[in-house]
């Protein structure tokens, strides 16, 4: 599986394969697969609107990508270790509501959206279900998060810090996204999205001067994607006519897309147990300077992958699926020599993460944050580990039609994963979540790779 970047489609480290689910299931359905990665619905402008939608991603990923990188130089300088593993820890926490409230949606009713792009009643009805279904998910985050208030410590702590990091699911709530996507507006999206990240990262650096403005640099980023999702959603109901149905159409179409968004939502969940979790378990048992050395070469390598990994698989995903459709042994043939190829740059990249660290951690985290140069150095084999499994999985399982058995693999290797960091992180702390981390990736390609190989000799034999 391979790491988005902030629970949105291209910016968060949580790994999704949400994005790679819809992108193959509607190819192998015959359908154009690119309803979720760049809309591509025929008009007369098509070529054009596909460049731009195109470009518009790429600025997307370009901004993601860029922005944090160049931030965290000024912000870890300014907070110290302990204050920016302090607030990296709650992130980790209201990343779980934000996973509860996004639900998948951004995949799932981006492809609906495109579908009934033409039709004003059915966009409508769909918009207001899917509206709908994030308020009451919103609600159901709100009560969790009152109730875990209620009995964890650490929160109860600091309060207004998780309260702050909470407001960004109003955002997520708002900001329609996949109805951007779906109506081939990515432009809009990318506008947006760069206010986003000057408003709620860059603003920070100059506001952000010591340890005691750690609240100003968590509560940025949740209010300025509260003041977007409001004009983000304003202006989608009135640009596109958004009529709201009657209660019983709104109902039905919650239902609906709940459904729907529901396997992505599940994959999300299971991917989370061994990204998330790792930084969630260690704040169980450690104090913020060992929170704050972990986050430091996390973000860092959770950067790396999402600059090598998405690219690869984006690029080589509908040459191996136009093989598979054309010849099924030309395809598996084509497949097993991508995987060879895949291989070599991600040992590549392993090989340069391990003797770039100290220069990465010096330049981008700076003095203080020495002692994760260990740690970076441990999760540079995690590129590679997150590329092949993403073979495995997304190329694989879903290329070959065997989806069904993504959920199973997510499900047994995030358990695996918590059980071995409750083991790893009391004994070994930070350096036993990157171990239980590693350990997963490798779980993932092991059992991804046995049921691949399965699968191959079956369909071998059958075609």
């Amino acid at each position: 599986m391979v790491p988005d970047a902030n629970i949105d489609i291209l910016e968060n480290p949580t790994k999704q394969v949400g994005i790679y689910v819809y992108f193959v299931s509607e190819y192998k359905r015959g359908e154009n697969a690119f309803f979720v990665l760049l809309p591509m619905m025929k008009t007369s402008d098509g070529h054009r609107t596909i460049i731009s939608n195109f470009l518009s991603l790429g600025l997307l990923q370009g901004v993601n990508c860029l922005v944090p990188i160049l931030v965290i130089p000024f912000i870890v300088r300014a907070l110290g270790v302990e204050a920016f593993g302090n607030v990296t820890f709650a992130q980790g926490i209201i990343q779980y509501f934000t996973l509860l409230v996004n639900f998948g949606f951004d995949y799932s009713a981006t492809r609906q959206i495109a579908v009934y792009r033409d039709d004003l009643s059915k966009r409508s009805q769909i918009f207001w279900g899917v509206i709908s279904a994030k308020f009451i998910l919103f609600v159901i985050a709100v009560c969790a998060f009152c109730l875990l208030a209620a009995f964890y410590g650490r929160i109860q702590q600091d309060p207004l810090l998780y309260v702050l990091l909470f407001v960004i699911n109003l955002g997520y709530l708002l900001f329609p996204t996949w109805l951007f996507q779906g109506m081939e507006e990515m432009g809009k999206v990318a506008i947006i999205n760069l206010f986003i990240k000057v408003i709620g990262t860059g603003i920070p650096v100059f506001l952000v001067t010591a340890p005691e403005d750690y609240l100003i640099y968590a509560a940025m980023p949740s209010f300025a994607y509260l003041l977007m999702g409001i004009i983000a959603f304003c202006y989608a109901k009135g640009r596109y006519g958004l009529r709201v149905p009657n209660a019983d159409l709104m109902r039905s179409e919650r239902d609906t897309q709940i459904k729907l968004g529901f396997p992505v939502f599940l994959n999300t969940l299971f991917a989370a147990l061994y990204t998330i979790a790792n930084l969630t378990i260690l704040g169980l048992f450690n104090e913020d300077y060992d929170l704050g050395i972990y986050s430091g070469a996390y973000k860092i390598i959770s950067a790396i992958m999402m600059v090598t990994s998405m690219p690869i698989h984006m690029a080589i995903f509908p040459s191996i699926s136009r093989k598979m459709e054309a010849s099924f042994m030309e395809g598996i043939s084509y497949y097993k020599k991508m995987i060879g190829v895949t291989l070599l740059f991600a040992v590549l990249v392993t090989i340069l993460v391990y003797e770039a660290a100290p220069w990465m951690v010096q330049l981008l985290l700076g003095d203080k944050f020495i002692d994760s140069i260990p740690l970076l150095k441990t999760m540079s084999v995690l590129p590679a580990l997150v590329i092949m499994a993403s073979m495995f999985t997304v190329q694989g399982l879903y290329g070959l039609g065997y989806q069904r058995y993504a959920p199973i693999v997510g499900l047994v290797v995030g358990l695996s994963c918590v059980a071995l960091n409750f083991v790893l992180i009391p004994r070994m702390g930070g350096t036993g979540a990157a171990y239980a981390w590693i350990a997963a990736e490798t779980m993932e390609i092991f059992i991804s790779a046995v049921i691949v190989g399965c699968c191959i000799r079956k369909q071998g034999r059958n075609s």
